[in-house]
């Protein structure tokens, strides 16, 4: 019987790419997204803020493939801004994505996974270890779902499903331009602008979508799945070398890099 695959965020970038490596692996993929790509995997429509609409595709995936073996947690979006001037609708709708979603799925996939003693991979971001300011919002859901991550492992251990945590590093996706910016207005606007700037530039100077997938995938056939696996050798450089430093120090820097004061 052939594995069974699950993909959120699979319309575009990392989550496309991931989506098609296991496909062209013998996988039975299902690419969940709210829209959909010219792409050979199978994709079904998931706003995987909602947990019905989650429900209602995890409910077609079992009717169609009887079975789940991986749940790869990929979908997010980004915004910027000031925390002050960032709206209460933008600060939940990006925690519904990037947090909850990862919750959403987990939750209806894991009967299925413990019956297959299968894995979940939650995407996250360096940023939830290393946040950097005017994208508190991005940083935060990241972290809770880091966080929710190293939970979960112990939690479903004794039922034989392996759980990793991926932290990619600055990435050439879509995510940029999609990013939702809220209005730099008042006594932050010329440091929103030149921290969003620096972001930007270093996203689209980073990896490409095909490494990290690819990158992913390979974490995915480990027999033993890692606890958390930083993406790219510059990240895993930076992030070993913060952890030697105190972090009001690392903060600082951070704080310098982007804001210049």
């Amino acid at each position: 019987m052939r594995q069974v695959a699950v993909i959120t965020g699979s319309s575009k970038g990392i989550g496309r790419e991931l989506a098609e490596m296991y496909d062209r692996s013998g996988y039975d993929t299902f690419g969940l997204a709210r829209t959909t790509c010219d792409a050979a995997f199978t994709q079904l429509p998931c706003d995987v803020s909602s947990f019905e609409s989650v429900s209602a595709a995890f409910a077609e995936i079992i009717r169609r493939a009887g079975r789940i073996d991986l749940l790869v947690n990929n979908a997010g979006y980004g915004i910027s801004g000031a925390i002050e001037n960032v709206s209460v609708a933008d600060s939940q709708s990006v925690t519904s994505v990037n947090f909850l979603g990862v919750f959403h799925c987990v939750k209806a996939a894991l009967p299925h996974l413990r019956a297959s003693r299968g894995k979940i991979i939650n995407v996250t971001s360096l940023a939830a270890l290393l946040p950097i300011p005017f994208q508190a919002f991005y940083a935060a859901a990241k972290a809770a779902a880091t966080a929710f991550t190293l939970a979960l492992k112990n939690e479903v251990a004794p039922f034989g499903v392996e759980v990793c945590c991926v932290l990619p590093g600055d990435a050439q996706t879509s995510f940029t331009v999609n990013r939702k910016k809220s209005v730099a207005e008042g006594v932050y606007a010329d440091t929103v602008e030149r921290s969003v700037s620096v972001m930007e530039a270093d996203e689209q100077h980073g990896m490409s979508a095909r490494y990290v997938a690819g990158k992913i995938y390979a974490v995915s056939r480990r027999k033993r799945l890692p606890l958390l696996t930083i993406i790219g050798p510059k990240y895993q450089v930076l992030y070993s070398l913060s952890r030697l430093l105190p972090m009001g120090i690392v903060n600082t820097v951070i704080r310098k890099l982007y804001c210049g004061k």
